[in-house]
This record gives structure tokens, C-alpha cells and sequence, in this order.
């Protein structure tokens, strides 16, 4: 496999470009882009959504118990998920010797940072330094990559395994028949981990991937090849005990993680997630989201592009998640990150070909994109409010004249550098609205509202500020349940106090303490009808609640 040659539009790095001072300049500007985009306030606010608390409540019980074989959630095996994740954030626990939104997310965003880091010295090696550069600072700066690099889930811990991994194949595949088996067992060892990750989707995946390369460049005769014993056996040391043990320890492990968590998964709408065929169109856009734009350099590209083996690959290894996750009955935009890798570094590899001549009309969505960041943050409090409590979108920005002003500003310094075609400016310049957006939503009071606004954490503190260790049971004398609270929200308050709150019972005491979310205080009130009086308990609104709260904390009384 030959490496296609530059160009003549590949940039000319002389003189300055290729002095010590500029390349020390730009590296310590690519370490800045990823401190502020994966690393910087990684616990500035609490755990979101339902998965974040429920895997570092795993990790923290891992980490308590010893039991490395067996995940549990409150005490019950959780087995819905591999094992990889919960290993490293139950490292990143005792290391910090607390579980905590900070120690839970380290480890993703470390691995997030050490596949962009391999990113560079892949494309580095395969093209140019400044392909290399650019695949780091655009993916630093993509949405997807530092949202999930920030996220106590599961999805970075597949992506970056097997994104080194692809990257290791290729350069095997590079080789031609001559390839020596480093490069195939570092690239086993890598789907190894994956697959500990979240199981055989790194190996159909990557199968894929290689179905689609072989058909664009006919390299068919890679197939046999693959299976170097060394490669199976590496593979096969490094991800089949822990699935041996798990079913040693947990009969039945085997029939429900294979069949019920990704077939059944695959094939049915079990688990609730339907969405059209052509859902992962948009969410792959937005995922290089400021970028988006620039999917017009690969589209415009020419078919004789992609032919050559890098664009190939690259092509393949960004259709293959999108193509199988499209035929899934249950869909979330987190199953396609493994392709964000592979879109990244098609874009640098395009923009690249063409950096002395790029053509304007992608610079300029992405010119607007990039703009308007400063002003989306700056309206984050609008968009955390219930819509009950929300001033319409005109009234705020006739409020805030100055985020139109702000919005404005950014847009038209970016389209400056992209109408003249200021490359270096231009991601520069993009590079920095995002870690400024990103740092401004980890610091106060922004992400206090976040906090309070999204994570159930501020919920779980109150209680244990009110109620002292007599939770989760009770508060004082008084018992404590949930009511159609979210599940964010009541997983988040869960993960503080560590242990399940209860659920309101069939048969109400008479006297007790509720939690529930604000909009459902009504319907709740009017459910228990006249034999109940309910009665909200202000003390349990923390002090960085701006507002009220989403949540409520109900006393329900029975009689008048």
C-alpha cells in the first residue's frame, strides 16, 4: 500500500512554519485546547443524565468491595454493560480515595485525549505534520469527542481502543505482504480492550470497515492474513477471561449480555429508543460540530480520491458504525462515536489536500457555527429553564443585547478568515470560541445552574445537609420516597447518598417526606385527593439554586 504523495496544495512549512519556536508554539497550544476541552472542570458540576451516576455508583462500589470480577449496582449484579469502564473509574476512585463526578470522569477524558494524541502521530506519519495538527485540534474541539470525553460512560471507553486500534491495522495493511505482526497484535490488544468495553461490536465494526476497504481497493487477499495466531491469541488473552469468569461467577451472564443487551438491543425496540433510519445523518454532523461545515471538503472531494488507500479506509471506518447502527431498532446518538475518529481525520486529510485553495461555502457554515458558541453559552440558563418557567426566545435576546452583539462579532471575524481563505486564523480562531465556551460552562454561575439545573447531585447533597445519616430511609422521623422523579435526577441523588431512595408505596403512611419533580407536584397533590395534605418544605433548596429547583420536597400528611 503506497502513502499518496502531498500535493502541490499541501501547506509549505518554511521559515518560520519550521522553526523550534513555531512548533513549540503550536504544541503548547494543542496541550491548552485539551486541557480546557477534556480535562478543565471535570467535576465543576454533578453527574447527568441516568448512565453517568448508575456506572460511577458501580465503579465506587467496585472500588469499595474488591470484587473486580462481578459489577454491582446497590448491591445486585449489574451485568448490562463490560467490565473495562468500571476498572479504570474504581482506579481513578482510589486514587482520589473518594468516588466523586471528577475521579468518574478522568479516566474517559484521558483516554479521549490518548486517541487524539495517537491521531496526530498517525496522521503525521501517513500525510503531514500539519494534518496531524489539524486531526488534533479538530477533534479537541468537536462536540462529540470532549462531550463524551467528559461523560462517566461507556462510549469513550469503546472509541478510543478501538480508534487506536484501526489506526494499527491500517499501518499493517500499509505493508503490504511484507507487514510484520507488530502493528496486527497492537491493533488485537486494542480490539481486545474494546471488546471489554462494551462488548463483540468493536470486532463487527471493524469488520465492517475492512468489508468496505477490500471492496474499494480490491484487497481481498487481506482477509486470510488477519488471523495470525499471535493476533487471535493476544486477542483472545487479553478479552475472554474476564467474560469466562463473569459467567463462572453470574450463571446466565453469557445469554443475557450477548442475547438480551445486544441482540435483542440490535433487533427490537425493548429498550425504547426508536428513532428513523436516517437518524445518524444529523447526528454525525453535529458530532464535528463546529466542523460541520467542512464535511463539504470529503464531499467534494472526487471519486478518484477514494481510491487512494488512506481516503479509503478513512471512508469505510466512518460508514461502518453509521451503516450498522442505521438498522438498529434502538438508536442513540452515543453508538456512533467509534466513527467520529475516522471523520475527524477525513477532514484534516481533505482540508490538507486542498489547504491552499479550500473552498469558501464550507469555511463559512462552520464560520457561523464557530460564532455563535459564545452567545449559546451565554444563554445556557435560558435553555436549563422548564418550559412552563421560559420567557420566549425573542423577549431573552431583547433583554440581552449584548449576546447579539457578541454573536455578531464572532461570526463576522470568522467569515473574515474564511471569505479570505486565513486557514491557520480560521482554526485558530474556531479553536479558541470553543475552549472558551467549554471553560465558561465549568466555571460559575454557569455551571452551578447546570448543577442544579441537570444533575441530581445538588438534590442528594441537600437531603444529606437536612436529613444527617439517617437517609435514605428517613429524615428525622419521617420516611422519605420518590415520585415520578426523573431518573437523572434521582440516579444523581442516589450516587451521593449512596443507596436507593424508595419509591412511593401503594399504601402511604401518615406522615411522610416525598421527592418529586416540580412540574409533577400538582398532579401528585391532586392523586392523593382530600384524605392528604401536602405542603412544599423550602429548607431543601440548596443555596447555589438561583430558582426553584426542578425538584420538589413534598410533606404529605394524611387528614386536613
Amino acid at each position: 500500500m503506497e502513502n499518496p504523495p502531498a500535493g502541490p496544495n499541501c501547506p509549505v512549512l518554511k521559515t518560520r512554519r519550521e522553526s523550534p519556536a513555531w512548533r513549540w508554539g503550536i504544541g503548547i497550544g494543542v496541550c491548552v485546547l485539551g486541557w480546557a476541552t477534556l480535562l478543565a472542570g471535570l467535576g465543576s458540576f454533578g453527574l447527568l443524565g441516568p448512565d453517568e451516576p448508575r456506572y460511577a455508583a458501580i465503579a465506587a462500589a467496585m472500588a469499595r468491595t474488591g470484587d473486580w470480577i462481578t459489577p454491582h449496582l446497590w448491591g445486585r449484579p449489574w451485568l448490562e454493560k463490560p467490565v473495562l469502564y468500571y476498572w479504570l473509574a474504581a482506579l481513578s476512585d482510589g486514587s482520589h480515595r473518594v468516588a466523586s463526578a471528577a475521579s468518574s470522569r478522568l479516566p474517559n477524558a484521558l483516554l479521549a485525549a490518548a486517541m487524539l494524541l495517537g491521531l496526530f502521530f498517525w496522521l503525521r506519519r501517513e500525510r503531514s505534520a500539519h494534518a496531524g495538527m489539524l486531526g488534533a485540534l479538530i477533534g479537541l474541539s468537536s462536540v462529540f469527542v470532549f462531550a463524551f470525553g467528559r461523560a462517566a460512560t461507556t462510549d469513550m471507553t469503546l472509541t478510543a481502543p478501538f480508534a487506536l486500534g484501526m489506526m494499527a491495522l491500517y499501518l499493517w495493511l500499509r505493508e503490504g505482504e511484507t507487514a510484520r505482526p507488530l502493528w496486527l497484535n497492537c491493533a488485537a490488544v486494542a480490539m481486545a480492550l474494546a471488546t471489554l468495553a462494551k462488548g463483540p461490536v468493536a470486532l463487527v465494526l471493524g469488520a465492517l470497515a475492512l468489508v468496505g476497504f477490500a471492496a474499494l481497493t480490491g484487497r481481498w487477499q487481506l482477509w486470510p492474513r488477519l488471523f495470525r495466531p499471535s493476533a487471535v491469541v493476544l486477542y483472545l488473552v487479553v478479552a475472554a477471561p474476564w467474560y469466562v469468569l463473569a459467567e463462572l461467577h453470574n450463571h446466565g451472564f453469557f445469554h443475557s449480555f450477548f442475547v438480551q443487551q445486544n441482540l435483542e438491543r440490535m433487533a427490537t425496540n425493548v429498550y425504547r429508543h426508536p428513532q428513523p433510519f436516517w437518524f445518524y445523518v444529523p447526528v454525525i454532523l453535529l458530532a464535528v460540530f463546529p466542523w460541520t461545515g467542512w464535511f463539504g471538503l470529503p464531499l467534494t472531494a472526487g471519486w478518484k480520491k477514494y481510491r487512494e488507500p488512506l481516503h479509503a479506509y478513512l471512508l469505510c471506518w466512518l460508514l461502518a458504525p453509521i451503516v450498522f447502527f442505521s438498522f438498529s431498532a434502538s438508536k442513540l446518538p452515543g453508538y456512533i462515536l467509534p466513527a467520529v475518529p475516522a471523520a475527524v481525520a477525513l477532514l484534516a486529510v481533505c482540508a490538507e489536500d486542498r489547504w491552499a485553495r479550500l473552498p469558501r461555502w464550507p469555511l463559512v457554515i462552520s464560520a457561523f457555527l464557530a460564532g455563535v458558541v459564545p452567545a449559546a453559552v451565554a444563554l445556557t440558563p435560558w435553555f436549563l429553564e422548564t418550559s412552563k418557567l421560559r420567557l420566549p426566545f425573542t423577549a431573552v435576546l431583547e433583554r440581552n443585547p449584548g449576546t447579539i452583539l457578541l454573536a455578531a462579532i464572532c461570526i463576522l471575524v470568522m467569515l473574515f478568515f474564511a471569505v479570505r481563505r486565513r486557514g491557520a486564523a480560521y482554526v485558530a480562531a474556531a479553536c479558541i470560541l470553543v475552549a472558551a465556551g467549554v471553560l465558561a460552562l465549568t466555571r460559575p454561575p454557569l455551571s452551578q445552574r447546570i448543577d442544579v439545573g441537570l444533575s441530581g447531585e445538588p438534590l442528594g447533597r441537600s437531603l444529606e445537609a437536612q436529613c444527617g445519616t439517617a437517609l435514605p430511609e428517613a429524615c428525622g422521623s419521617l420516611p422519605v420516597y420518590t415520585a415520578n422523579l426523573n431518573r437523572a435526577r434521582l440516579y444523581g441523588a442516589e450516587f451521593v447518598l449512596g443507596a436507593r431512595l424508595a419509591p412511593w408505596p401503594a399504601q402511604p403512611p401518615a406522615d411522610a417526606l416525598v421527592i418529586l419533580d416540580r412540574r409533577n407536584a400538582m398532579p401528585f397533590s391532586m392523586r392523593l385527593g382530600n384524605a392528604f395534605n401536602a405542603a412544599a418544605q423550602p429548607r431543601f433548596i440548596p443555596p447555589e439554586a438561583r430558582s426553584a429547583p426542578p425538584w420538589i420536597v413534598m410533606r404529605v400528611r394524611r387528614g386536613r
